[in-house]
């Protein structure tokens, strides 16, 4: 898969036919919760008159049964780069890490628990190393206390004006604070950018 997900559907459509299946399950399973629609199952094909390329499709149903399927063009960015990253997951070599730069960015709040999910289901059943940036402090807050240890920020040094790298774990008075604020709610007061000494 190319580093920006641009050929995601070409991933799946070249997959072996059983694998494409069992994949494609895999991955409607972890996207099923975005939608406000019930997602009946995400799937890609060959496309063009020489099917060289490919195209992502997703069926959805409601509640009365009228059922719609919509190719990528149709889909949200913030879906699509769902979709691109649990691949990104469910593809990469185990043991190996992965780096995403704004994990959420187009996913809307409320569905960063399921993205949360994914990424630590995905990553532990996998053996692999995630690392994510994101400016969101909804996304931090649904890490849950236990990642505490793993969450860094970056602030700007007031002597030198350079960008430092910090554990939140270094924060002085860290968990007098966390009897106060969840971790997105320092970094939305701005307890985070001030001088780390």
């Amino acid at each position: 898969m190319t580093p920006d997900g641009a050929n995601i559907a070409g991933v799946i459509a070249g997959l072996p036919k059983e694998k494409k299946e069992e994949f494609e399950a895999k991955l409607t399973d972890y996207v099923r919760p975005l939608p406000e629609r019930d997602l009946k199952r995400i799937w890609a094909e060959p496309v063009g008159l020489f099917k060289s390329d490919a195209m992502l499709y997703c069926a959805e149903e409601w509640i009365d049964g009228d059922r719609q399927e919509f190719d990528a063009r149709l889909m949200s960015d913030g879906t699509l780069r769902f979709i691109a990253i649990v691949t990104a997951l469910l593809t990469a070599e185990q043991g190996s890490t992965i780096v995403i730069e704004e994990v959420d960015n187009g996913l809307h709040p409320s569905r960063a628990g399921e993205l949360v999910v994914a990424l630590k289901t995905l990553g532990s059943e996998r053996n692999l190393d995630v690392i994510c940036t994101t400016h969101n402090p909804v996304l931090i807050d649904a890490l849950g206390p236990e990642m505490v240890p793993f969450i860094s920020f970056v602030s700007r040094s007031q002597a030198t004006g350079a960008s430092e790298i910090h554990l939140l774990e270094e924060v002085p008075d860290l968990f007098r604070l966390l009897a106060k604020y969840t971790p997105g709610g320092m970094m939305t007061r701005g307890i985070l950018t001030s001088d780390m000494k």
